[in-house]
């Protein structure tokens, strides 16, 4: 599994809501609550899962990572790869061949940045409340999400939200391909001290790494 297939699952918290017109008053009560909390951290350190599953064979793969985020910047390793973004460039880090690529960061280039997965419901979304289950004696609360982009490689996304901590715990991405990718955050670290050096690659900790350069 490529990363930029988790880095469009997972910029944020500068986002603003969209109108809610077209969405559940209790579901709107939810995702704001969710919203207020993570937008009073000044950074993020968050561990994760992604279990990956392709319903046509049956195939399951988990594996785990984390992420910080601070503002536009984050930092992502996954799957033996890291991904180092300062809001202007990209390096993405491969371990196993030493090798890393430089771009320039475009936001927009239809993807979902990875640090999204805190308020991936803010932009671009028509959500519904779909009721609450109680798991180790808490109350969670589910929404589901349908992009309004038609063109999207998902047709829906799942959250499940504890009531209590107003935090997300899952997020359940459902492929036009048949995929299914289901994200599990296992701990929030918030308001830690991040230097702008922690999202920008250092290749003098990595002798003999190949730089490729697709910034010019």
């Amino acid at each position: 599994m490529k990363i930029l297939n988790i880095c469009i699952c997972l910029t944020f918290l500068t986002l603003a809501f969209p109108a809610a017109a077209q969405n559940d008053k209790q579901a709107d009560k939810i995702l704001k609550e969710v919203s207020k909390k993570y937008k009073s951290f000044k950074t993020i350190k968050a561990s994760f899962t992604v279990t990956t599953e392709n319903t046509a064979n049956k195939d399951k793969k988990t594996e785990s990572g984390t992420i910080q985020t601070k503002g536009n910047s984050f930092k992502l390793e996954f799957g033996g790869q890291e991904i180092f973004c300062n809001g202007k460039l990209i390096w993405t880090f491969t371990k196993e061949t030493n090798e890393v690529t430089k771009d320039k960061y475009n936001p927009k280039s239809g993807g979902i940045n990875p640090a999204e997965i805190f308020t991936i419901y803010e932009k671009g979304f028509i959500y519904k409340y779909t009721g609450n289950v109680v798991k180790n004696g808490v109350t969670i609360e589910k929404v589901k999400l349908t992009p309004k982009d038609k063109t999207k490689p998902y047709f829906q996304i799942e959250l499940e939200i504890d009531n209590t901590k107003k935090q997300i715990q899952t997020m359940k991405v459902s492929y036009k391909n048949g995929m299914i990718q289901t994200f599990t955050i296992t701990s929030v670290t918030p308001n830690i001290d991040m230097p702008a050096t922690n999202f920008e690659f250092d290749a003098k900790k990595h002798p003999g790494v190949e730089v490729i350069d697709l910034t010019n």
